[in-house]
């Protein structure tokens, strides 16, 4: 069995428990209320918001010209993501878009507006990409797979042991501003 396909099914396992809930156990990961004042994202699922983890992304080298090409090029959309014991993280993820440039840097974007700004590479060896900015849901290292211009990223490295699953797609487009 290929990687894809044992993510594959462990996508569709989870979606299955998670809709297997009883109406008791969803009250208890529902979203926690923000308030009118606050920009940030409500934060979905198990009311925990990960841990900012130091990324080292100076401590590898460059990426490939490459691998810039292929990041840099249009916008990434964060459109699904999974976690075990967590059905609703993928609301953490769903509104947020990333651009790459070609010196390192990306934005994270939500209605098309600048929210936060980090620092990436690439382990081409290990097809780990290194995030380094404040919003925690993003900020870490990620296994990725990739067929064509879609991204499964996997939080199975040295680094990210939360087992979170996000795919993220690149659309030449910008994101939406509503």
């Amino acid at each position: 069995m290929t990687l894809s396909r044992f993510i594959l099914l462990a996508a569709v396992a989870l979606s299955a428990i998670a809709s297997c809930k009883s109406p008791k156990s969803d009250e208890s990961t529902a979203a926690a209320p923000t308030t009118a004042h606050s920009d940030a994202p409500p934060t979905a699922g198990t009311g925990k918001t990960p841990p900012l983890v130091n990324v080292p992304v100076d401590e590898i080298k460059p990426p490939s010209a490459s691998r810039v090409a292929f990041l840099t090029t249009g916008w990434w959309n964060f459109n699904m993501a999974l976690h075990p014991g967590d059905s609703l993280i993928h609301l953490n993820y769903q509104h947020k878009w990333l651009k790459f440039k070609e010196n390192q840097v990306f934005d994270v974007l939500i209605k098309g507006q600048v929210v936060d700004t980090g620092r990436w590479n690439f382990d081409d060896q290990s097809n780990v990409i290194y995030l380094s900015c404040k919003d925690p849901y993003i900020n870490n290292t990620w296994t990725v797979m990739e067929k064509g211009f879609v991204m499964i990223w996997i939080g199975n490295t040295a680094i990210n042991t939360t087992g979170t699953q996000i795919r993220v797609a690149n659309l030449r487009t910008p994101p939406p501003a509503n």
